[in-house]
């Protein structure tokens, strides 16, 4: 999904929402950026699994937890 400001300019791509959050937040649960990027779970597994095969995002599971990190090789 890309987001548009009022004049169409400066799209911003949910991809790099996730990343820039996973970046400045470090790890964070899916619930957490669910919450945060007022996004649908099936919206964050959607940009997790792209990202996660590029290499950006690693998903790792804690008990029952999964968390989201940066892996900052792509």
């Amino acid at each position: 999904m890309v987001a548009q400001t009022e004049h169409g300019m400066n799209e911003v791509t949910d991809e790099g929402l996730l990343v820039g959050l996973v970046t400045r937040e470090g790890a964070l649960t899916i619930e957490q950026t669910m919450e945060t990027l007022d996004m649908s779970w099936e919206d964050v597994f959607r940009v997790v699994d792209r990202l996660s095969r590029t290499g950006a995002i690693r998903l790792t599971r804690v008990g029952g937890t999964y968390y989201l990190e940066r892996t900052g090789t792509a």
